[in-house]
């Protein structure tokens, strides 16, 4: 093993705390039962990432597409102006992330074995950017070590981002593995790249396929620490 690529949300950082921390302020959401409303919010966000990332919305629109569609499931209606003020409470609360347990004490550790350590993550540059300065990650990776899918006009599960850290960094697929909590984004994309992958998953989901490709399976960032500091001596 000579790289370890991570995914950046919801695997370096809990993505969900902000968003239910916006969910509890934001005077029209304040009473929905964040559970049941984050997936609802999560099939929109993933249609309106795919059209930015296709360059058929601006991030503003994809902003105030999200959070309306989600609220009109509930029978909510909100203005496009309450939809840019729910966006600004989210952004705000996100300058407030912090890492999950164990993560900074695995990259330490990564580092010490000269293992080589990047990140892989979709998402608007300056958004991914500005998290990965708030989550103090700039201490450990230059900013050529965070490959960011606005920066490459590619985005995961898409082979083609994964063989941009490979021309970038001059590994072979045999050489890296990857870390990522999306079943779809970061298994199977990792996977069909012919890297090794292990599935960050927390939540306990189901794989979307029959079959799981990733070589392991972790439930919590404390097994994950486990697993790399029993595979990497």
């Amino acid at each position: 093993m000579r790289t370890i690529a991570f995914d950046l949300d919801d695997t370096l950082y809990d993505r969900t705390e902000p968003l239910k921390q916006t969910f509890a302020s934001f005077t029209p959401t304040k009473e929905l039962r964040f559970n049941e409303i984050l997936p609802i919010y999560h099939k929109y966000s993933d249609i309106a990432f795919e059209k930015v990332t296709n360059q058929q919305w601006t991030l503003e629109e994809s902003y105030v597409y999200r959070i309306r569609k989600t609220l009109q499931e509930q029978n909510i209606g909100i203005s496009e102006q309450d939809a840019l003020a729910f966006q600004a409470m989210y952004t705000k609360n996100q300058d407030r992330i912090q890492l999950r347990p164990h993560i900074e004490e695995i990259i330490q550790y990564l580092q010490n074995k000269e293992i080589q350590t990047i990140i892989i993550t979709n998402g608007p540059s300056t958004n991914q950017r500005r998290k990965v300065r708030h989550l103090g990650l700039e201490a450990y990776l230059s900013a050529n070590e965070i490959i960011v899918s606005e920066e490459e006009g590619v985005a995961k599960p898409d082979v083609a981002i994964f063989k941009v850290a490979e021309k970038r960094f001059g590994f072979a697929k045999n050489e890296v593995w990857y870390v990522g909590d999306s079943f779809p984004m970061d298994i199977i994309g990792a996977s069909q790249a012919g890297w090794k992958a292990i599935w960050l998953n927390p939540s306990r989901q189901e794989p979307v396929i029959n079959s799981n490709p990733a070589e392991k399976t972790v439930y919590s960032t404390e097994a994950l620490k486990e697993y790399l500091f029993q595979i990497i001596y």
